[in-house]
């Protein structure tokens, strides 16, 4: 017989026991996070007809759509690559009438065709929130603050913040009046600090020479507020000038969420220009190569959907939180069952009702089923993480008796079975709390 295909497609993973007991952490944190800042979860599907979200979705991110066939219609399906835009039209479309500020959370995967990056693959998974309804300053500084707090509650130390925004390029390049495709390889230059690329590209431009020498000050517009002041020399169009002074606004009421220093200003930062409509930002961690979280401004994300109403959100990247966790050595507790019973018995009866019981109490209880040696079966708990064995049947036991076995500590004791039965909390006091598992 052929051996059956174990290869995964590219871009794709499984996250085993432990990987994925680490994932539900940190998603867990995060949404707990979410929670208390009165987000509300949303839950889209994982395909839709290619049309319908193509509407808010720019032309590079439909290109890196998984697509297929709906068999029943015959029109193009394809598998989220982002969730925004969904939400962008439920809001739209279904929650129009609400009252503002609409919050909104999610867990969810998303899929796109594109070549796997540092801890990103095809199928990944974001943690993430959309608020709708405030184009005032103050939205951005409460989803930047909740980022802050989501890298805090994952144990996460050696942060920053980048915090940009692209209306203050937007509004240099007007000033020139050149063709899109020139303003994308500024852009491309920009991003890629290339100096030389972006010196030669604004000679050929020839620009007024204060738009000139603000292009050339871009890759060092970096820094903390006094970047603000340095840039201030350069605005000498509204639309630069409206940047500057949003960004100004965040950074002060950033101060007063205590946050400042968490915060680097980048005025030259160039990616999220097609996406994002004001304040955007990346948060990274020291000695990572790659954003573990995302997020702006994208006020006209709706009014692709007929609806113009003002948005911000952001989104954490689970697997690279995951992964720097595991670099900062971030310690993540995998408890294993609350019991594991051991039953040498042929009626079994007792090891049964004592299952129902426990469980009925919200603790979790395993059954060793394999008829195998005692040491065998601990050898088994031990390997599961879990706190405590339960052993009937044993010869070390009477009759109507159970070994109870602390398999932490080392300590047993003996334990009618008929008494456990009546009150099987007492099993579950000196241990993990009930519900904990």
């Amino acid at each position: 017989m052929r051996p059956a295909p174990t290869q995964l497609p590219k871009g794709a993973r499984i996250y085993l026991p432990d990987e994925a007991g680490r994932k539900r952490h940190v998603e867990a944190r995060l949404f707990d996070i979410f929670g208390r800042w009165g987000y509300r979860e949303i839950v889209t599907p994982t395909f839709e007809f290619f049309d319908a979200i193509a509407v808010g979705t720019d032309q590079a991110l439909q290109e890196n759509m998984f697509k297929f066939v709906d068999r029943e219609t015959g029109r193009m399906l394809a598998l989220r690559a982002d969730i925004t835009p969904q939400i962008a039209r439920v809001v739209a479309t279904r929650l129009r009438e609400e009252p503002k500020p609409i919050r909104l959370c999610y867990v969810t995967n998303v899929f796109r065709y594109d070549e796997p990056q540092l801890s990103h693959y095809r199928e990944f998974y974001q943690a993430g929130v959309e608020l709708i309804g405030l184009d005032q300053p103050e939205a951005e500084v409460e989803v930047i603050a909740m980022t802050v707090e989501g890298l805090r509650a994952l144990g996460l130390r050696r942060f920053q913040i980048d915090v940009g925004h692209p209306d203050f390029f937007r509004g240099l390049m007007e000033e020139i009046k050149t063709d899109g495709a020139r303003e994308r390889e500024v852009r491309t230059a920009l991003a890629r600090k290339d100096l030389s690329t972006l010196e030669r590209l604004v000679g050929e431009l020839a620009p007024p020479a204060h738009v000139g020498d603000a292009l050339l000050a871009l890759p060092a517009l970096f820094g903390r507020e006094e970047v603000l002041e340095r840039a201030a020399a350069f605005a000498r169009n509204a639309r630069s000038e409206r940047a500057l002074a949003h960004l100004a606004e965040v950074h002060r009421l950033l101060a007063i969420y205590g946050l400042a220093e968490a915060v680097l200003l980048d005025l030259g930062e160039a990616r999220g220009f097609d996406y994002y409509s004001g304040t955007y930002f990346e948060a990274y961690v020291a000695d990572f190569g790659a954003a573990v979280a995302a997020g702006g401004r994208y006020d006209q994300m709706l009014g692709r959907f007929g609806y113009d109403c003002p948005a911000v959100g952001f989104a954490f990247d689970v697997a690279r939180a995951l992964s720097v966790m595991e670099a900062q050595g971030v310690a993540i507790e995998l408890p294993g069952p609350d019991f594991f019973i051991i039953d040498f018995t042929r009626e079994k009866t007792a090891a049964l009702s004592l299952a129902r019981r426990l469980r009925d109490l919200g603790v979790s209880v395993a059954r060793d089923i394999v008829s195998r040696g005692l040491e065998e079966s601990l050898a088994c708990a031990r390997a599961q993480r879990v706190a405590r064995a339960l052993v009937v049947g044993s010869p070390r036991t009477r009759a109507g008796e159970m070994l109870v076995m602390d398999l932490a500590d080392g300590t047993e004791r003996m334990l009618e079975i008929r008494a456990a039965l009546e009150a099987p909390e007492q099993l579950v006091g000196a241990g993990r709390k009930a519900g904990h598992a």
